[in-house]
């Protein structure tokens, strides 16, 4: 049988890159899939492809940053499907600025999608999960490894991404008595469309920068939609049925690389310094 098998599931985000790719496995483990993105052409494709091959899906604008719209999702998620078990907050923008450079409109711009996109999700959500009893629901929202190392320009968006983990832990706390799991996903470099817009951001081709960013994950490879995917399936199939709260770090390994080195830079400058 299909790990989700009869399960109804929004995936904020899911046009393209990492969402379509939860949606298109999540769909063929038996998930009734919906698109839920403010993209409607991508969407209305993304919903062709996974019922081509075989899934069942549905698209619903959705912006992330509006309650009003999120309702709209829940409610289009109970009219089409009868009921709602697991949500995916995928969606999120990226933004890279000195501080004083970034104006507050920017700065509440990523925030808005972001961070405010989870809190909404959750609290949309969480009503129609609840009528499902016993089987609860699961949410699963997606953050990055940018929390951990976080670099220049980065302050709205490692700010956006650490509140996610902070939310994450309060509605896991919040809802376990309603049978509601809630766990964060911290993606690393994945080859997206977002990753072509670093590409031209350093002026590299793709083949140059996915070399480049290689070197940094102990894998020695890019991150790719089915590798955080196959993270989500897991957070959201009965497999994780006691994990809740928790944080699941999908970068093979670039943390831990990045940072065995800087401290192990620092301790050569040292060494260095001392003779």
């Amino acid at each position: 049988m299909k790990r989700l098998q009869g399960k109804v599931c929004i995936i904020t985000g899911s046009s393209g890159g990492i969402g379509k790719g939860i949606a298109e496995l999540l769909a063929g483990e038996g998930a009734k899939v919906i698109i839920a993105d403010i993209l409607e052409e991508k969407g209305h494709e993304a919903v062709k492809e996974i019922t081509a091959q075989g899934g069942t899906a549905s698209f619903r604008k959705l912006d992330v940053s509006d309650g009003e719209s999120w309702q709209g999702a829940v409610d289009h998620a109970i009219a089409a499907y009868g009921r709602l078990d697991i949500l995916v907050n995928n969606a999120g923008i990226a933004f890279s600025k000195p501080i004083i450079d970034m104006s507050l409109q920017e700065w509440r711009r990523v925030m808005a999608v972001n961070l405010d996109g989870v809190f909404l999700g959750i609290k949309h959500s969480v009503p129609a999960m609840k009528r499902n009893g016993a089987q609860g629901g699961a949410i699963v929202n997606i953050s990055s490894n940018y929390v951990f190392v976080p670099g220049k320009g980065q302050a709205a968006y490692c700010a956006s991404k650490s509140g996610v983990n902070a939310v994450t832990k309060v509605a896991a706390i919040e809802y376990a008595h309603d049978h509601i799991r809630v766990n964060t996903i911290y993606p690393g470099f994945v080859d997206t469309p977002m990753f072509d817009q670093v590409c031209s951001q350093f002026g590299k081709s793709k083949e140059e920068m996915l070399s480049i960013m290689a070197r940094t994950v102990l894998l020695n490879r890019v991150g790719k939609p089915i590798d955080i995917a196959r993270a989500v399936l897991f957070l959201a199939s009965e497999d994780s049925d006691f994990v809740t709260g928790a944080e699941l770090t999908v970068d093979g390994g670039e943390v831990i690389k990045r940072t065995f080195y800087d401290d192990m830079e620092k301790l050569a400058k040292e060494a260095a310094g001392a003779h």
